[in-house]
């Protein structure tokens, strides 16, 4: 049984009939679909008979094939499916199209692809499986006993695969030293790069610059629209794309301007002028049929693609650490475009709580996705920490940071002494910016003004493996926050407390290993 659209405000597909079993009336609503859809030019072609469909979003097209081995389907598959090849085609395009609305063009290939390899496949084999193909042999028409005794089988592989899920792998991102090591590198390139580089090179400056601050995917990264800088209240606005469809079970109409949405930052003075440079030394290139950022690369006055795409995108980050870095694109070294957006998350949470913020963590169904962004948390800290260090140390840099012996100007406290002038001056300003173990504001031994009465030293900038555990908790303490949030049992508010607690075990555990590097 699934749950298809029926048409309704203005020619939009809501949730509204359920389908139990494919036959004569399911498959004229089918037909139906394949009609509006033809009309809207998401369907490119004229007959549902066609072997072969075309599809497009207006970002990309792709080809559904329900061409299958006739042969091989009446040796193996038709005397336990119950239904001619003819049939079973028949029932394969009745059921995609029922999924229209719902998947993305991506998926419904991968579905349709699953659905036509039922040819290869006999009653006792280990047939792959997956929701749709399950929910569709239930649906197919009439029935036989080896059918059933496939389908039963399948459904104890589903309950394992259910049982199994816990153990779903992180997203592993490349060693931290290899972003800050592509920064260095394309900082360096840009100084000195001629401007047809620049020019061909720019969507991955921007793509770095931006991304690792707004956690964009790429596929809305490459969608910025051309006109995308405004000025507002004095700051420099860049407009993006952001998809709607984040978070499943919501309508999809496979063109940009009902898919997306678009939002409104604020940039730096320097990104808004490498943003403008760009635009007018492409002006004269070809353009986007889609009216996105991205000049197309000039082949003799003609454009090689119609709009820069997301495969355009990483063949150029390919290229760049290949010809710029001299990387092996098979090696651990090698970065790729999806993590910035992982990069940029674990930066904010970092940071501190946000609105902004917690709207991401908490927009997220599955715990294991949030999880991406801060199971690397302590090992991120570390590697920024050490390539502070390393860089004040080349650059001969005077920091002042705190001392590691007693101050001469201090004010007494509970257990120790306190160095802040802001407190010394009688204001708690420095002390509300710091939270201990707990999430208690103003606890004195985990300030980095703090200097401990028996020891003379401050205890902020010791025991650096206790801070990282600390950082550790406090990642699976935000867990589970944004876990009770997503159940209804918490707000926001909560979110952003949470973050708060772990910007300061973060804050302190980075402190420490700064403090242990300028000793060494």
């Amino acid at each position: 049984m699934i749950t298809a659209r029926a048409d309704s405000n203005n020619g939009n597909y809501d949730r509204h009939f359920v389908v139990t079993r494919i036959d004569e009336e399911t498959s004229n609503q089918a037909q139906g679909i394949f009609d509006d859809y033809k009309n809207k030019g998401v369907i490119l072609n004229d007959c549902f008979n066609d072997d072969v469909w075309l599809l497009t979003n207006q970002v990309a097209r792709i080809s559904l094939s329900f061409r299958i081995d006739q042969l091989m389907y009446l040796r193996t598959t038709q005397s336990w499916l119950g239904c001619s090849c003819l049939r079973f085609v028949s029932c394969a395009k009745i059921y995609t199209l029922l999924q229209i609305g719902s998947l993305s063009l991506g998926s419904l290939k991968s579905l349709v692809k699953s659905l036509t390899e039922f040819a290869k496949f006999s009653a006792y084999e280990q047939i792959p499986i997956n929701v749709h193909t399950l929910e569709f042999l239930k649906m197919l028409p009439d029935s036989t006993e080896m059918r059933e005794f496939a389908i039963e089988n399948m459904e104890d592989q589903a309950l394992f695969s259910q049982q199994m899920k816990g153990l779903k792998l992180q997203r592993v991102l490349a060693s931290f030293e290899n972003y800050f090591k592509f920064n260095d590198c394309l900082e360096q390139f840009w100084m000195n790069a001629e401007e047809k580089e620049r020019i061909f090179y720019f969507p991955i400056f921007l793509w770095w610059k931006l991304t690792v601050i707004l956690p964009l995917r790429p596929t809305e990264f490459v969608l910025i629209p051309r006109r995308c800088l405004s000025r507002e209240n004095g700051e420099n606005i860049l407009t993006v794309r952001r998809t709607r469809l984040k978070g499943g079970g919501k309508p999809i109409r496979y063109n940009i301007s009902d898919d997306y949405r678009l939002i409104k930052y604020s940039i730096p003075e320097t990104l808004a002028a490498e943003i403008e440079a760009y635009i007018k030394a492409t002006s004269q290139m070809p353009m986007s049929v889609i009216d996105t950022l991205f000049a197309l690369e000039d082949r003799g006055g003609k454009a090689k693609a119609k709009f820069y795409s997301y495969l355009s995108l990483r063949a150029c980050l390919k290229r760049f650490q290949k010809e710029k870095m001299g990387i092996d694109l098979s090696s651990d070294e090698c970065i790729h475009l999806g993590d910035t957006r992982h990069l940029a998350m674990i930066s904010l949470i970092i940071s501190g709580g946000s609105p902004t913020i917690c709207k991401e963590l908490a927009g997220h169904e599955d715990i294991n996705i949030s999880s991406h962004y801060y199971a690397n948390i302590s090992r991120f800290i570390e590697c920024a920490t050490y390539e502070f260090s390393r860089k004040q140390k080349s650059h001969h840099v005077e920091m002042r940071e705190h001392r590691i012996t007693k101050s001469a100007a201090t004010v007494a406290v509970t257990g120790g002494r306190c160095d802040s002038e802001v407190y010394a001056g009688g204001s708690i300003g420095d002390c509300l910016r710091h939270m201990g173990s707990s999430g208690e504001l103003g606890e004195c031994a985990s300030c980095p003004h703090f200097i401990d009465g028996k020891t003379g030293r401050y205890l902020a900038f010791l025991n650096a493996d206790e801070k990282r555990k600390q950082v550790d908790e406090d990642c699976k303490y935000l867990m589970r926050v944004l876990e009770t949030v997503r159940k209804g049992a918490g707000c926001d508010d909560d979110i952003q407390s949470a973050l708060l607690r772990l910007q300061g075990s973060s804050a302190r555990y980075s402190q420490s290993l700064y403090r242990n590097m300028e000793e060494l």
